[in-house]
């Protein structure tokens, strides 16, 4: 009888440890930081809204951001911080000291926008023609610029150095993170968190996943070299329009037959080029695609599997073919420590309701550089709001996002400074 009790004691002792882990507490201490943190956030809202709509009425393109990061750094500077500037070309690293600091902790807000017309009618809408900020790179460098305040305001409570890195070119390769890091923008950094509005998400909610979360962006060129003549003699030509054809169709099928379905893969080849009138079969025709994989291992097969593919169609039409394929951004991995991390500090902050696991993305961001060298974690902030309108997906020449939430970031990165 005592086996069988001291048996049921465990099993009971077991069940209530795990209700408390799936419902997470916030320590009793941390009440009165929190609070704190939330209603200061609350009360620089204007700010950082203001701020936003600035970055988003005059928007700047990858390594152009000169106004961008003149705004910053004077920001940065009126706050009290130590200022480096033009690394990268355009990019700003502000540092905030803090005395009997544990480690240094960095976050970082890209700063460029997208050759897109925007297509909204807002006061604060885009007066650089063609360029529009569709990314709300606007908002990440606000809700940062928002924190650097917090964090001066608070200072007292903050329990790590803290480094701002403002990094410009996020949508192009090469991008800016690779370069900032060879900069060294990451020397004596701890770690390092980063944060983007997500339309695809309800507004207030943050979308998290550990592991590999972004894919790795490759491009590839493929040169179809046939042989040209008179479109009326095609059996005297080596026509690359048709052998291009194949090759594409076949390319499809990598995915379909020679991937693992279980291992995420995209290969989209979207543009073609060849040709220059209706009765001359061309001499070349290109082909420009993008690979995205989440492996280390598959993107190392890619390249092969492809140009295997491109040989065979090329070798029985006795044809030719150059082919490049260029290394972009790698795969975004977020470590689960930090990944674990950041979402207590959110759950803490927000609730358990404001926290949404969410699937990889093959879309590519080249935070993985940093996450390539220190520990750290890149989520997401949702912005989506149908009432509102903010749920058109990024890039979208109308797209918006829902300012109401932008203070949960820079709420976010304080509390997170403020945790050893």
């Amino acid at each position: 009888m005592g086996d069988y009790l001291n048996g049921l004691l465990l099993c009971l002792e077991y069940v209530f440890s795990v209700c408390i882990l799936n419902d997470y507490k916030v320590p009793m201490q941390n009440n009165i930081l929190i609070e704190e943190i939330l209603t200061n956030a609350k009360g620089i809202h204007d700010y950082i809204i203001q701020m936003r709509r600035d970055f988003h009425t005059y928007p700047e393109t990858g390594f152009q951001e000169i106004r961008t990061s003149r705004v910053i750094r004077e920001e940065l500077k009126r706050l009290g911080l130590q200022v480096q500037a033009e690394i990268a070309k355009t990019g700003v690293v502000g540092i905030l000291p803090v005395d009997n600091a544990s480690s240094t902790v960095a976050f970082r807000a890209d700063m460029d926008a997208l050759p897109i017309m925007e297509e909204n009618d807002l006061e604060f809408k885009s007066q650089n023609e063609g360029i529009a900020h569709a990314c709300g790179h606007d908002a990440n460098m606000a809700m940062l610029l928002g924190a650097a305040k917090l964090m001066v305001q608070l200072k007292d409570k903050l329990k790590r150095q803290v480094k701002f890195i403002f990094q410009p070119c996020e949508e192009q390769h090469p991008g800016g993170a690779k370069l900032m890091v060879e900069h060294g923008v990451l020397n004596n950094v701890d770690e390092i968190y980063g944060l983007h509005i997500e339309p695809n998400i309800s507004s207030g909610i943050f979308g998290l996943r550990a592991g590999a979360t972004m894919a790795a962006t490759d491009r590839v060129v493929i040169t179809i070299i046939g042989k040209g003549g008179h479109a009326s003699t095609p059996h005297l030509c080596v026509d690359p329009i048709v052998i291009a054809a194949e090759v594409i169709l076949a390319i499809q099928t990598i995915v379909s037959r020679k991937v693992n379905p279980l291992s995420p893969c995209v290969v989209s080849l979207c543009q073609i080029s060849g040709g220059t009138t209706f009765n001359v079969i061309p001499d070349k025709v290109k082909i420009i695609g993008t690979v995205r994989t989440l492996s280390k291992e598959l993107r190392y097969r890619m390249p092969i599997l492809i140009e295997d593919t491109i040989k065979g169609i090329t070798s029985v039409n006795n044809a030719s073919y150059q082919f490049e394929y260029l290394k972009g951004h790698p795969l975004l991995n977020n470590p689960q420590p930090q990944l674990d991390f950041i979402q207590n500090k959110i759950i803490e902050l927000f609730g358990s309701k404001s926290v949404e696991r969410i699937d990889p993305k093959m879309g590519g961001e080249d935070f993985s550089y940093y996450l390539e060298k220190i520990g750290g974690a890149y989520v997401f902030l949702g912005s989506g709001n149908l009432e509102k309108g903010t749920n058109l997906p990024l890039h979208s020449s109308r797209f918006l996002l829902d300012e109401d939430v932008l203070y949960m970031g820079t709420a976010l990165f304080t509390y997170i400074a403020c945790n050893p």
